[in-house]
């Protein structure tokens, strides 16, 4: 049951972004845990909705942003940030642009791109919670599942984040693949996906990629996974942070993962932290006591024993 404690419109001006952000709270409780609901109205029109789970007693300390995978909505990841907050954590769960609750209601309107993600909207996030005094940049973790590790370096705040954990995440360059997976990715970059938004003005989610995408989104993505240097030779995206990050970044991977983020695609995004104090493990299931894990097992429920052992032994509870 929801249970609407209070709406409010707060007016936030915050430079170099220059964003306005109107925020609509309500609250939902489960058990003796908390889902706080709500939503950044940015300037340039769009809204990031979001969720924070919290125990009800939880004072603002140590924080944890699970960074959604592409087209994959922040609901998959509710099982980890439950079992994260029943361990004492905040952890905020969020849709960027052109996912979830944070999609437009024609796609084929959608102007998001998925540099957005990154440059914008994790940005927005970030500068929010802090502005709220949830946590300190000190207490705050980033947890990015495929796309949403691979787009963190585009954040202007990642300079202030201690720590980021990347699961199944890498660079999407498609001769970084096994070669069996190579001709279906060039027939999907060359003509398919081209065709398709190209007729429809958008990706059906029907393509296996579990979300309509907007034109902009899937436009990166092909444009970005043809290069050998992925989105780090295109020179429309302006500044970036990878090379400058100095904290800690854990990259995990699995060995059965293949057509997604397979060893090779890990270890070239971690290579693009030069600076980072860095790890990178890539587990066969059997060592964990599974069959398979893949590119989306590691956040099912009843992988409680992995989340203690890969995320929360990772992350400090005090600075």
């Amino acid at each position: 049951m929801v249970i609407p404690v209070f709406k409010h419109i707060a007016l936030i001006l915050i430079n170099p972004l220059d964003y306005r952000a109107y925020s609509t709270v309500y609250y939902k409780n489960k058990g003796k845990l908390m889902e706080t609901y709500f939503t950044i109205s940015c300037k340039d029109g769009q809204h990031i909705k979001a969720v924070r789970h919290t125990e009800k007693a939880t004072k603002n300390g140590p924080l944890v942003v699970i960074n959604s995978a592409l087209g994959v909505k922040q609901e998959f990841y509710f099982p980890l940030a439950k079992y994260l907050a029943n361990k004492g954590f905040s952890v905020i769960t969020w849709d960027p642009r052109g996912i979830g609750l944070s999609s437009q209601h024609d796609v084929r309107h959608d102007k998001s791109r998925l540099r957005d993600w990154g440059q914008r909207d994790l940005t927005y996030l970030l500068d929010y919670i802090i502005e709220r005094s949830w946590t300190s940049w000190q207490n705050l973790t980033l947890i990015g599942h495929s796309a949403g590790g691979h787009l963190v370096g585009l954040c202007p705040r990642i300079k202030h984040i201690k720590k980021v954990i990347l699961i199944c995440s890498g660079t999407c360059y498609w001769q970084l693949y096994p070669l069996i997976h190579q001709p279906k990715m060039l027939l999907a970059w060359c003509i398919v996906f081209p065709l398709v938004y190209k007729v429809l003005g958008y990706l059906p989610n029907k393509f296996g990629i579990g979300h309509d995408l907007p034109k902009g989104i899937v436009s990166d993505w092909r444009k970005w996974s043809l290069n050998e240097d992925y989105l780090f030779s295109d020179n429309t995206l302006g500044e970036h942070f990878y090379a400058s990050y100095s904290g800690q970044l854990h990259a995990v991977g699995f060995s059965d993962d293949t057509g997604f983020s397979p060893k090779k695609t890990i270890a070239d995004l971690a290579k693009r932290f030069p600076l980072a104090n860095k790890s990178i493990k890539i587990y066969k299931p059997k060592e964990l006591n599974k069959n398979k894990i893949g590119h989306f097992g590691f956040f099912k429920p009843g992988n409680e024993l992995l989340w203690e052992n890969i995320i929360v032994n990772k992350i400090d509870r005090a600075g």
